[in-house]
């Protein structure tokens, strides 16, 4: 199957469209994971789309030229085939699929999922759902060739330099791992019992974990036994080949007092086998290794201080095998990451790319609401922007040569699709296409972006006004406001199903960047520390306050809605004011004192950005809880949180709901089973769509044309 080329076809047509629905969820094309075959001509990318009859996922390897033509769809989309990886010598990809296993020393043929035909439901390798297995399939498309029939699944296929082996993670249970097997254990299981003997059991989105650990396997691409490299109790991530394909480099925890830390380290191991050694451990908090053309050095991104995590700019440091470790962004105040938010996107393993030369990388990097590749000069530390404008750059590639580069990039008003550049960014041109017909039917709405300086000290304060079709000054109209997760995330130039649809539904739209967000300098990002609430309600309200000083918005009918730490911060405005007629609350944070023994990330994230434990520090704990002002909460609440979330445990809404019912509250409670912290943006179709009716269903009722 292909799609016309985009050079072949007349420009987008502007705003035109009807307003979007919920339902144009399943027209959107997600476009993502751009890889450029070892000769520059093409790149091989994933496109995504939601299946409403099967009501999941469907994706397929595409591939286009880069000097330009039609796209050609590779594998069936028929399942999720994703992650592609081109051989060294740009015969054959290799791919991650949720597709049926066939038997031992067979292939399945692919067929093209051409308009019209029936999509068929691959078979379950359990009775819950399909395993991620590794196949290849030659570029020239055909048939395609099963590699891994791992227990528990495969995942992130890397090929060795000589295209002989790929290299790949699969997690072992303690039966399958020699390391971990227990002496203790009883003979047989006598029940279903979990056995936890250490602090991280769990993981929001993999559930417990515990006698589990996800290890670097490699397997022949002829056809062979796969062997095991590593093992243990703990989670290896992230493999990268050294250029001679004697050693593989990884991110992992292996520190002697691992279950208490929070260290991101980078290790490498032989491919002959032996015990993992550590480049860069220590005090680190790193990801994202890639070799050195050389082998000389491997170029990551973090900082020294893990136990910050995220409210710490993520910076570029090389380090040799030595472990000699050299910064190059430390004086450059920003965080090389993409820190961008979408219900449009799909995350992707993005690493630092170096020139041929070995003398620059190229990287993403956040700031004021637009994420950029940035070419990054290792002798003289320059940093220079590549990409430019209101958008955000979600994933980049590059030719083997370095003289052009492929990018996944959107804005507000337009999904993600591929683009090239040459190195330095000049002769843009888009290479693909796919949403031009949602675009053609679709209007989205152009953001105003609102800057206001914060009245605690001044800083500027970025937020982002969407008006609903139609707008006219002289109408007032309902507002909603909604707060990002994080806290240490940004709103910007990025496209969002759910803010366009709430427009699209008549409402004003405000979403704002308050301190505690990425983007804007380190003190700004961490200055919410021990203070959640306190440092940023002020902003966001600042933000509010000046666009209802314009005349146009009702404020009767205000809103607030937020997730994660945008849940938290809903709650706490709705302890401490009364000017909101209506509010929702997402998979929530209500109570630190508790958050920090029942989430995952409780004993840790919950630590530091919170200011202490329950037993040290209880009084700032509850002072800075939105449960302890729940009594003060009169704004109708509808709570909405996942069962299966195990970042923000469904107790922290269930202590919310007690009370507030308890109270005689005007409140509602929707328990969405199964899914984990990511329903919003990678949760089963159907439940996305019931959120968002549940979602808007609540300012519809109570931000009514004539509020009582």
């Amino acid at each position: 199957m292909t799609d016309p080329a985009p050079d072949a076809m007349p420009p987008a047509p502007g705003a035109v469209g009807r307003p979007i629905t919920a339902n144009d969820l399943f027209a959107v094309r997600l476009v993502g994971d751009p890889r450029v075959s070892p000769d520059g001509s093409r790149v091989a990318y994933v496109l995504t789309r939601l299946d409403r009859e099967a009501d999941d996922y469907r994706a397929a390897i595409w591939t286009v030229p880069l000097d330009g033509g039609a796209p050609t769809q590779l594998t069936s989309g028929l399942a999720r085939d994703t992650t592609p990886r081109w051989s060294p010598d740009g015969s054959r990809i290799a791919f991650v699929s949720n597709r049926a296993s066939e038997p031992a020393a067979s292939a399945t043929q692919e067929t093209p999922n051409v308009p019209g035909l029936p999509a068929s439901t691959p078979a379950k390798a359990d009775a819950d759902k399909p395993l991620n297995q590794i196949w290849t399939i030659p570029t020239t498309g055909g048939e395609s060739t099963q590699l891994t029939r791992q227990p528990h699944g495969a995942t992130a296929p890397a090929w060795s330099p000589d295209g002989a082996t790929i290299a790949f993670l699969s997690p072992t249970g303690p039966d399958d791992d020699p390391d971990r097997r227990w002496t203790n254990a009883p003979p047989t299981p006598i029940a279903d019992e979990r056995i936890i003997r250490t602090l991280r059991y769990r993981h929001d989105g993999r559930g417990f974990v515990n006698n589990r650990y996800t290890h670097i396997w490699t397997v022949p691409v002829a056809g062979g036994d796969v062997c095991q490299l590593t093992g243990g109790d703990a989670d290896d991530d992230q493999i990268a080949w050294s250029p001679d394909g004697a050693q593989i480099a990884f991110i992992a925890n292996r520190t002697s007092d691992r279950d208490t830390n929070q260290i991101s380290a980078l290790y490498t191991v032989a491919v002959t086998g032996g015990d993992p050694q550590p480049i860069f451990e220590g005090s680190a908090y790193v990801a994202s290794p890639a070799w050195s053309p050389n082998g000389s050095q491997i170029a990551v991104l973090g900082h020294t201080n893990p136990t910050a995590g995220g409210a710490k700019n993520a910076i570029l440091w090389t380090v040799t095998l030595l472990g000699e470790q050299t910064p190059h962004t430390a004086g450059w105040d920003r965080s090389f990451e993409d820190a961008g938010m979408s219900d449009l996107a799909s995350a992707v393993d993005q690493r630092p790319i170096w020139s041929s030369d070995g003398r620059a990388v190229v990287v993403q990097a956040s700031y004021r609401g637009a994420t950029h590749v940035h070419r990054i000069d290792l002798n003289g530390g320059d940093v220079a922007a590549v990409t430019s404008g209101e958008r955000r750059v979600v994933a980049v590639a590059a030719t083997t040569d370095g003289s052009r580069l492929v990018f996944a990039a959107g804005d507000a008003t337009a999904p993600f699709e591929l683009f090239v550049a040459e190195h330095d960014g000049a002769n843009e041109r888009r290479l693909t296409d796919h949403n031009r017909d949602l675009l053609t039917t679709v209007s989205f709405t152009a953001p105003e972006e609102i800057v206001v300086p914060s009245p605690t000290d001044g800083l500027a304060i970025q937020g982002w006004l969407l008006k609903p079709p139609g707008f006219r000054n002289n109408e007032r109209y309902p507002l909603i406001l909604q707060i990002h997760g994080g806290p240490h995330a940004m709103y910007g130039h990025a496209p969002f199903h759910e803010l366009q649809l709430m427009a699209a539904c008549g409402y004003l739209v405000l979403y704002t960047n308050p301190r505690g967000s990425s983007g804007y300098g380190e003190e700004f990002t961490g200055i919410t520390r021990g203070r959640w609430g306190e440092s940023d309600m002020p902003d966001v309200m600042t933000v509010l306050d000046t666009v209802i000083a314009r005349g146009y918005v009702d404020e009767r009918r205000l809103g607030v809605t937020g997730g994660s730490y945008g849940g938290f911060l809903t709650n706490w405005i709705v302890g401490h004011t009364d000017r909101f007629r209506a509010a929702v609350t997402q998979r929530c944070v209500s109570n630190f004192l508790s958050f920090y023994g029942t989430s995952d990330i409780g004993a840790t994230f919950g630590e530091y950005e919170f200011g202490g434990t329950p037993w040290g520090e209880p009084d700032l704990l509850r002072r800075h809880s939105p449960i302890t002002y729940v009594d003060r909460m009169t704004t109708p609440l509808l709570i909405i949180h996942n069962e299966g979330d195990l970042r923000c445990p469904i107790e922290q809404a269930e202590q919310l709901f007690v009370a507030l019912k308890r109270l005689g509250r005007e409140t509602a409670f929707i328990r969405i089973p199964e899914e984990d912290h990511n329903l919003s943006r990678s949760g089963k179709p159907s439940r996305r769509l019931a959120r968002l009716h549940h979602l808007i269903g609540w300012f519809d009722t109570h931000l009514a044309t004539s509020p009582p």
